[in-house]
């Protein structure tokens, strides 16, 4: 008996059974961001990832702290993304093509901050639950007014192969100096409004337009009851974005 006991002990010393993986950073960054409505935020945003490239599902932050180019330091509350299936979807200038990643699980942090914006290398120290610390640096360069592209000029439609096109109005007052890049997304939730999923599409700003194969609709169609879909306009250093007004679609108006 005691050998029993002296060997479960060595085993939960070795493999503990209520262990979880160690979180660090991966992404993190700063930005200004402006909204069609005319609201202006100061955001950070970053994710993490354990030793296996796994984000988690659910909540590992223990304390996270920013520091701005002048030393301040600004303890944040950030708001964890529930866990979802996420979808990165590039176009191929040079081919004319959409290329299609595959799906994986994601989960980030964002949180909103009332200091102002300064030029210079931010700092963010972050603690998981587990006590694993990692830290990540960004610099932020200048807060620019990017234009917001119209959500009025939205036209959705299905074409004859069945596919669904999404058509906008492209940007043309954008300083030529500043090198910019359109992010597309469409999120689509269950019946209990939960997100599901996420469909991120990056594609260069002149291109006005994006399809989705009628495969892929009716993929994720089952499990999506409604749609929301949006445009932000992004500086490609990642400090600037404006969003356009988001618009909810019902499933069934998308596929019939």
């Amino acid at each position: 008996m005691k050998i029993f006991v002296a060997a479960l002990f060595a085993i939960c010393v070795l493999f503990p059974l209520s262990a979880q993986a160690a979180y660090r950073l991966n992404l993190f960054y700063v930005q200004s961001r402006v909204f069609e409505n005319g609201t202006r935020t100061k955001t950070i945003g970053f994710d993490c990832r354990d030793a296996n490239n796994r984000y988690p599902t659910t909540d590992v932050a223990g304390t996270v702290i920013l520091t701005d180019p002048n030393g301040k330091i600004i303890k944040l509350n950030p708001v964890y993304a529930a866990s979802y299936m996420e979808t990165d979807v590039m176009y191929d200038a040079v081919n004319g093509q959409w290329q299609w990643d595959t799906p994986y699980q994601y989960a980030n942090y964002t949180a909103d901050i009332a200091d102002p914006l300064i030029t210079g290398t931010y700092r963010l120290k972050f603690t998981d639950k587990e006590g694993e610390v990692s830290e990540e640096k960004f610099e932020f360069k200048q807060v620019l007014d990017l234009p917001v592209i119209p959500s009025r000029y939205y036209r959705l439609h299905i074409n004859p192969a069945g596919d669904l096109i999404w058509e906008w109005q492209a940007p043309d007052n954008i300083l030529p100096t500043i090198q910019t890049s359109v992010r597309a997304w469409i999120d689509y939730f269950d019946e209990k409004q939960k997100l599901i999923g996420k469909i991120w599409v990056t594609l260069p700003t002149h291109i006005a337009y994006l399809s989705i194969p009628r495969a892929t609709l009716e993929q994720i169609l089952p499990a999506g009851k409604t749609f929301e879909l949006g445009i932000y306009l992004r500086a490609n250093d990642n400090c600037n974005r404006s969003y356009s007004k988001s618009i909810m679609q019902y499933a069934a108006s998308l596929l019939k």
